[in-house]
C-alpha cells in the first residue's frame, strides 16, 4: 500500500472517533449548561489554567522517542516507568499549589478541587507508551475507540452528577477518571506491561532522551507564554470586553486546529518515521500533506476574509459583531499557522529539536515584539504586526533554518510550494489593509487552482479509495 493510502486510511480512521467525540462534548454542552452554573465553570477554569501549565511538562519527548527510536520492549518498559514517576512528580507540583493558588484567588473552595486534579497526572502517565506503541504501529483505530470510550464515559459522568447535585465536582470528578477507562482498554491491545524501577533506571532512561526532552520542555514553556502574551498585554491596556472579542476571534484557529491540523499531526509523525525507514522520500511526500492541509482549511479562510460579517452574525449575533473586523487578519495567521505547527515533529523526526527550540526562540522574541509594539497602538495592530510577522519573518526563518538547513528540502522544491503561498497571503494583506476588495477573489481562485493542480494524482487516488470504501 502506497504512503498517502495508508496516511489517509489512518487520517480518516483516527478523524472519525475524533469528531465523534468532539460531537458528543458540544451536546453534552447543551445539557450541562441548564444543569451547572457559569461561576462553578469558572472555579475549574481557573485550576485548569495552573494545571495547563504543568500539563506541558508530561509526556515531554517519552512518547516521541518510543516513535522515533528503534530501541525494543526493554527500552519502552522503562521510558513506561519513567512517564509514570514524572506524572507522580507533577501530581506533588500541583499539590504544593493548591494553598497558594486558593491563597491567590482568596477562595479557599480551590484547595480541594486542585488536590484531586492533580492525581490526573498519575492517572494519565499510564496511557502515554500504549498510546505511543499504537502510534508507532499506526493503530489509530485503536487509538480512537480508546479516548473515544473515555470522552462518553466523561460526559456520562459528567451529567449524572450534575443532575444530582455534585455541582463543580461534577466536571472535576470525570475529569480525574477518563484515562482509567482508557487505560483498561487499552490493556488489552498492547503487549507492555508496567514494572516499577527505582532511581537508576530512571536516570538511565533520562539519559537517552534529556536532549529530546530537554528541548521540547523548553519549547513547550516558550510556546505557552508567546502565545498568551497577546491576552496579557490586551488585558493589563484594554477592557474585558475587548479582550472577550479578541480571544473570540482566535477560536477560529483553535477549532481547526482540533479538527484539521491536531488530527494531521497525530498521524503524521509515525507515518513519516516509518516511510523513511523503508527508504521513502519523506520530504516531498510531507510538502504535499502540507498542500492537503492548506486546501481543506482553505474554505474557512475565504469564509473569514470575505464574509467575516455575516459569519458573526450568524453565528453569535450583535452582541459579538466587533469580532468580524479582526478575522480577515485571523484568516491570514491560520494560513501559516496550518503549515508551521506541523513541522515540530519533523524536527524530531529528523533529530534536530535543537533547531526547533532556538528557531521557536526567536520567534518567540518576534512575536512578543510584535503583540507589544501593537498594543500600544490599538487592538488591530497587534494582529497586523503579527500578519506582517509571519509573512516577513517568520515564515522566511522556518523556509531556511528547517525546511533547507534541517530537512535537507530541495531549494526547487521550496520555490514550488512556498513562493505561491507568499504571494497568496502577501496579496490578502495588501487587499484588506489597503482595503482593495477586487483582489481577493482573483487571489483565491488562482491559488486553489495552483493546490489542485499540484495535488492532481493525489486527489485522484483519494478519490478513488473513497470510492471502494462506499462501493
Amino acid at each position: 500500500m502506497s504512503f498517502k493510502r495508508t496516511f489517509f486510511k489512518s487520517i480518516s480512521t483516527y478523524a472519525i472517533y475524533n469528531y465523534l467525540s468532539q460531537a458528543f462534548e458540544f451536546l453534552a454542552t447543551i445539557i450541562l449548561s441548564r444543569l451547572l452554573l457559569p461561576e462553578e465553570y469558572g472555579l475549574v477554569a481557573i485550576i485548569n489554567v495552573f494545571a495547563g501549565f504543568i500539563l506541558l511538562f508530561a509526556n515531554v519527548g517519552i512518547g516521541q522517542s518510543v516513535i522515533r527510536s528503534d530501541y525494543g520492549y526493554t527500552f519502552h518498559k522503562h521510558l513506561y516507568n519513567l512517564s509514570v514517576w514524572i506524572g507522580f512528580i507533577l501530581m506533588i507540583m500541583l499539590m504544593s499549589l493548591s494553598y497558594p493558588i486558593a491563597y491567590f484567588f482568596n477562595n479557599t473552595k480551590l484547595i480541594l478541587p486542585t488536590i484531586l486534579i492533580s492525581v490526573k497526572f498519575v492517572f494519565d502517565s499510564f496511557t502515554y507508551i500504549p498510546f505511543a506503541l499504537l502510534s508507532k504501529e499506526l493503530k489509530f483505530n485503536i487509538i480512537g475507540k480508546a479516548k473515544l470510550w473515555g470522552a462518553l464515559f466523561q460526559i456520562a459522568l459528567t451529567i449524572i452528577l450534575a443532575y444530582l447535585g455534585f455541582s463543580y465536582w461534577a466536571l472535576i470528578i470525570p475529569l480525574v477518571l477518563g484515562p482509567i477507562i482508557q487505560f483498561y482498554y487499552l490493556r488489552s491491545k498492547v503487549s507492555i506491561r508496567f514494572t516499577l524501577y527505582g532511581w537508576r533506571a530512571v536516570k538511565r532512561s533520562l539519559h537517552k532522551i534529556r536532549s529530546l526532552m530537554g528541548n521540547l520542555s523548553l519549547i513547550n514553556l516558550i510556546g505557552y507564554w508567546s502565545g498568551n502574551v497577546d491576552k496579557v498585554v490586551i488585558g493589563r491596556l484594554y477592557t474585558q470586553a475587548e479582550l472577550g472579542l479578541y480571544n473570540r476571534a482566535f477560536r477560529f484557529i483553535q477549532i481547526t486546529n482540533r479538527l484539521i491540523t491536531g488530527i494531521f499531526s497525530t498521524v503524521l509523525f509515525p507515518s513519516l518515521k516509518k516511510l523513511m525507514d523503508e527508504k521513502g522520500d519523506a520530504n516531498r511526500e510531507y510538502l504535499d500533506i502540507l498542500r492537503i492541509i492548506t486546501l481543506l482549511n482553505l474554505p474557512v479562510i475565504f469564509i473569514l476574509f470575505v464574509f467575516p460579517e455575516e459569519l458573526v452574525r450568524i453565528l453569535w449575533g450583535e452582541n459579538w459583531i466587533g469580532v468580524y473586523t479582526f478575522l480577515p487578519y485571523i484568516a491570514i495567521i491560520l494560513i501559516f499557522n496550518s503549515i508551521l505547527s506541523t513541522t515540530s515533529s519533523v524536527f524530531i523526526l529528523y533529530e534536530k529539536e535543537r533547531n526547533l527550540f532556538m528557531i521557536n526562540l526567536a520567534n518567540s522574541i518576534i512575536t512578543i515584539g510584535a503583540v507589544i509594539a501593537g498594543g500600544l497602538i490599538s487592538m488591530m495592530h497587534i494582529l497586523i504586526f503579527l500578519t506582517i510577522g509571519q509573512i516577513v519573518i517568520t515564515l522566511p526563518l522556518f523556509i531556511y533554518y528547517g525546511f533547507y538547513l534541517s530537512f535537507r528540502v530541495k531549494p526547487v522544491m521550496l520555490i514550488k510550494f512556498f513562493l505561491p503561498l507568499l504571494v497568496f497571503s502577501s496579496l490578502l494583506f495588501i487587499a484588506i489593509y489597503f482595503q482593495i476588495p477586487d483582489i481577493r477573489y482573483p487571489a483565491f481562485t488562482a491559488y486553489l487552482v495552483l493546490l489542485l493542480y499540484e495535488l492532481r494524482s493525489s486527489v485522484k487516488g483519494t478519490l478513488m479509495f473513497l470510492y471502494k470504501k462506499v462501493s
